[in-house]
């Protein structure tokens, strides 16, 4: 079972890459003909946890981390397929704590009709002492859109005509990338925390939102305010760390207010970016992720599908 205390953890994949060769660009796969769905489980935090085909007989269950960046397996599972040696990749988590990572060319990675060759993913040794298979992130899908139905724990891959449909009825607000020479991509949107504008991470990683520190005075929040509680804990180097658990008024979109959580719980901590959207903002939703047009679209799961 995947730990609460081990979510924070796992943002480590907002990635800044460094690699030393020259690797194979992984095949461009267009939408897809027709829609496709493939159901999800969720652990006990409300991630969203998938079926993989790795090739070889090997199978995963793996977390699908919209903050992840690039794909990360357990080193157990990476030896099964005898992946290749390609490098080093260096990570940095949101409190800018710097992992360096291992990388490997796996002969394959298919999920749901997508499917790549020659796919690079990295390693890291906490997943196996997690019994954790590992993660994939939206960096296999930016030929293709899907959509996370949240209410039926679906996952869709859009047609074309599907994907159109979810333009026309639901609420749209435009994607940022911090793209890393097209080996890892997180996604980024502009969000309103209470009155202020932020640049927020899309991680389904994480149960959680997260905001930087600084936005606590502008929000009104005391730091010693009896409500706000203040918490101390220490990251994989043994450096320490402190966040404050607080409520903000509200979250939403900046492009549609109308998506919005009021009385938000949230976590704030010196972090290197505005904030972290965690999954449970999406709750009840269907989120479509369409990085071909730069767009994420939020509506209702028992909308028509086309």
């Amino acid at each position: 079972m995947f730990l609460k205390a081990c979510v924070e953890v796992l943002t480590v994949v907002k990635i800044t890459v460094t690699v030393w060769l020259i690797l194979l660009a992984a095949p461009v796969f267009p939408a897809t003909a027709k829609t496709v769905g493939v159901p999800f489980t969720t652990n006990p935090d409300g991630l969203v946890m998938l079926a993989v085909n790795l090739g070889q007989g090997v199978h995963a269950q793996v977390i699908f981390d919209t903050g992840a960046g690039l794909d990360v397996f357990a080193p157990s599972i990476v030896q099964k397929l005898h992946g290749k040696p390609a490098g080093q990749f260096t990570g940095f988590r949101e409190n800018g704590e710097r992992i360096d990572l291992p990388l490997y060319i796996i002969p394959e990675l298919e999920v749901g009709p997508v499917s790549k060759k020659n796919a690079l993913v990295g390693t890291w040794t906490v997943f196996d002492d997690l019994h954790l298979d590992g993660i994939i992130s939206v960096n296999d899908f930016r030929q293709q859109p899907f959509t996370f139905d949240f209410v039926n724990k679906t996952l869709f891959f859009e047609s074309n005509t599907s994907l159109a449909h979810r333009h026309a009825i639901g609420f749209s607000s435009p994607l940022q990338f911090d793209d890393e020479r097209g080996i890892s991509l997180d996604l980024y949107s502009q969000f309103l925390i209470g009155d202020q504008l932020a640049q927020c991470g899309l991680d389904t990683g994480s149960p959680s939102l997260i905001i930087s520190t600084r936005y606590m005075d502008p929000l009104g929040i005391n730091k010693d305010d009896k409500k706000v509680i203040k918490h101390e804990s220490k990251n994989l180097a043994g450096v320490a760390i402190v966040r404050y658990d607080a409520y903000v008024p509200r979250i939403a979109l900046a492009a549609a207010p109308q998506i919005k959580q009021s009385n938000a719980e949230a976590s704030f901590s010196d972090i290197i970016y505005d904030c972290e959207v965690g999954i449970g903002f999406w709750s009840g939703k269907a989120l479509t992720i369409d990085i071909p047009h730069r767009q994420l679209i939020v509506g209702n799961p028992a909308s028509a599908r086309k």
